[in-house]
């Protein structure tokens, strides 16, 4: 299970390092690529593997599903870590989430998120207050 949060300063070639705790379990070649809410997502080669296959049953008929399709698979990359346990993150990804220099790196299960250190400020002061109200309608059975 990938969690946790971490603060990480992207350097002038665009590297980021990705906490030894993440590396581990995410392994030595990785997907990255678009993420939701402006963030990047960061996925294990055997996750990114489910999800392609889930993506395939998409019909390709649905006009949300090849968007989606578009904007997943049009910005994914295979990265390797270098020996400093870091990623090249390319410009284009990195305009896209925003990023300039520190990056909060966040654990979500099965997978990295990669957000500026605004963009999650945001998030959080957006999000903060309806959290309780969200869980209870997640884990309510009734």
């Amino acid at each position: 299970m990938l969690m946790g949060e971490y603060h990480n300063n992207l350097d002038n070639k665009g590297r980021l390092v990705i906490p030894s705790k993440l590396r581990s379990s995410l392994g030595m070649e990785v997907i990255l690529t678009r993420g939701l809410d402006n963030s990047l997502f960061l996925y294990p080669v055997s996750t990114w593997n489910n999800l392609i296959s889930k993506i395939d049953t998409l019909a390709f008929t649905k006009k949300d599903s090849r968007n989606f399709i578009r904007f997943l698979l049009s910005g994914a990359l295979t990265l390797e870590f270098d020996k400093q346990g870091r990623i090249i993150i390319p410009l284009f990804l990195q305009e896209f989430a925003k990023l300039e220099k520190e990056c909060v790196i966040i654990g979500a299960s099965d997978h990295v998120e990669i957000w500026s250190d605004d963009a999650w400020k945001k998030f959080m002061q957006d999000n903060f207050t309806s959290l309780s109200e969200i869980s209870c309608d997640l884990f309510n059975s009734n």
